[in-house]
């Protein structure tokens, strides 16, 4: 049977173990008029570029065929910036990536200051001088994107363009070098119809009031955690007799906690949280208890040294917060991670009616163990030693220093 005759199916299937192989794919695409389509579309369907690698050609390639673009699925390019030879890229790229339309995953390495790559080209004018006002681009199956840009107005308004996103990976603060690089203004608008199936971000701790309304389930925030970042319950600010409540009646609940739905919180979704905060480390796990009841791994970074706190109460308010979250299996503070154990029932509540209920309630309560409160004590020297005896010894260095040479 001749190649032309089987389907397009069985062509990819023959030709996907040569997939690792770049220049397989391309020579099985010279070869046959009937295993180009195949090949070719094998062979543009994952891209990582880098000057390493050798192949920025291809971004010049893509600028300029929308028919190889539009069958890129991931795309990964590295640019350094210390070659004058790669700034001439950035045009090239700009034009790429608004005909790879779709893309399911994408990571820009680039400088943080070129986010402009991320808007489409600027209108062009027609021979009669109207200018043609070209529309966004749409990205319909982008689940992925990482870059290293701030949050500006180019990238919200890329972000109005990709509804199916699921994860985002911002860089970090800029550096010294970059702030004084001219950026567009800190705070920027993100509407919130604009990435509606959001569940992972990773990026700057003050971005995170801005997707307060996206379905997130693990974070990693990075810079400083503050407390107005957090959302509040009721959306007000918290009060005493919340925080009260929090370490009073919910510290042992005596129902089964409930899977969160669709319908809750958008806050009761989150699972994973990763940050680092200035801010008390017991207010700030107490704001996070009532913003998010449903996590499951949290660590926290803290500014503040933790074997300067008084005493055992700080340990006791830790323990007592963490027990009011029923789905917390692991915590960590400052490298100090905490161990938790099944809560055994109380004798007075064996003797009463509801023995049943409450013994399999409690069965699936734990309590937290706090870590040591103040550290080992450093071991002086024998007091009967003399300071004179310790100064008049001889160590004999320098015969130690000769049985050590060559």
């Amino acid at each position: 049977m001749a190649l032309a005759a089987l389907p397009t199916e069985l062509l990819d299937a023959v030709l996907a173990p040569l997939t690792p192989h770049p220049s397989a794919l391309a020579a099985a695409a010279l070869s046959c008029s009937a295993l180009n389509p195949s090949a070719t579309r094998l062979l543009y369907r994952h891209l990582s570029l880098s000057a390493y690698a050798r192949n920025l050609s291809v971004v010049n390639l893509l600028a300029v065929r929308p028919d190889l673009a539009g069958l890129v699925r991931t795309f990964s390019v590295h640019l350094d910036d210390a070659e004058p030879a790669v700034l001439s890229t950035y045009s090239d790229l700009q034009r790429a990536l608004a005909l790879m339309t779709n893309l399911t995953s994408l990571a820009l390495y680039v400088d943080a200051s070129a986010s402009w790559i991320l808007s489409p080209p600027q209108s062009k004018k027609s021979q009669k001088g109207d200018i043609l006002h070209s529309g966004l681009p749409f990205y319909p199956r982008l689940e992925h994107l990482t870059c290293n840009f701030p949050l500006d107005a180019h990238l919200a308004a890329f972000l109005g363009q990709v509804p199916s996103l699921i994860s985002l990976q911002l860089a970090s603060l800029l550096s010294n070098a970059d702030a004084d690089v001219e950026s567009e203004p800190e705070h920027v608008f993100v509407p919130s119809s604009h990435i509606p199936l959001l569940e992972a971000y990773t990026g700057p701790a003050n971005i995170l009031p801005a997707l307060a309304s996206r379905p997130l389930r693990a974070v990693h925030l990075s810079g400083d955690l503050t407390l107005d970042l957090l959302p509040s319950p009721s959306g007000a600010p918290l009060a005493e007799d919340d925080l009260s409540r929090l370490r009073g009646s919910g510290a042992t609940p005596h129902h089964t906690p409930r899977a969160p739905t669709s319908s809750d919180n958008t806050g009761a979704l989150l699972q994973v949280m990763s940050a680092m905060t200035s801010a008390a480390p017991a207010q700030l796990l107490e704001t996070l208890a009532l913003a998010y009841p449903n996590l499951v791994c949290l660590r926290l970074m803290t500014t503040r040294a933790l074997w300067e706190l008084p005493d055992l109460a700080f340990y006791s308010r830790i323990a007592a917060t963490l027990s009011t979250l029923p789905h917390l299996a692991a915590f960590e503070l400052s490298g100090i991670h905490w161990q938790s154990r099944r809560k055994s029932p109380s004798p007075s509540d064996s003797s009463s009616s509801s023995s049943a209920v409450t013994t399999a309630a409690a069965a699936t309560e734990k309590e937290w163990i706090s870590p040591p409160v103040s550290p080992r004590a450093a071991q002086l020297p024998p007091p009967d030693e003399e300071e004179d005896d310790l100064e008049d010894r001889d160590y004999d260095f320098d015969g130690a220093f000769l049985d050590w040479s060559y």
